[in-house]
């Protein structure tokens, strides 16, 4: 049989136990930070889609009390310019 011999196991058992903690550690860490993460872009997404909702309910509610201006007429009196002078 051939036996492997790794670099990693010559170490001191308090560095092979030191390895493994911050392993976790980081494992853990990164999985939080990946929840995290997760939770923090739907909460932007859902806030992001209420604020688009709430335009649209805006817009659609504020269309039935505005004035349409079909028409323009000027209004003025039938003095020309000349007649300002005196």
């Amino acid at each position: 049989m051939t036996h492997y011999s790794f670099s990693g196991n010559r170490a001191p058992w308090w560095v092979r136990l030191l390895t493994a903690m911050v392993g976790m550690v980081l494992l853990i860490g990164l999985f939080f930070f990946a929840i995290f993460a997760f939770i923090a872009v739907a909460i932007l997404g859902a806030s992001g889609m209420i604020f688009l909702w709430w335009q649209r309910r805006k817009m659609r509610k504020s269309t039935n009390q505005d004035i349409v201006v079909t028409q323009y007429r000027e209004i003025h009196q039938n003095t020309s310019p000349f007649d300002r002078e005196k």
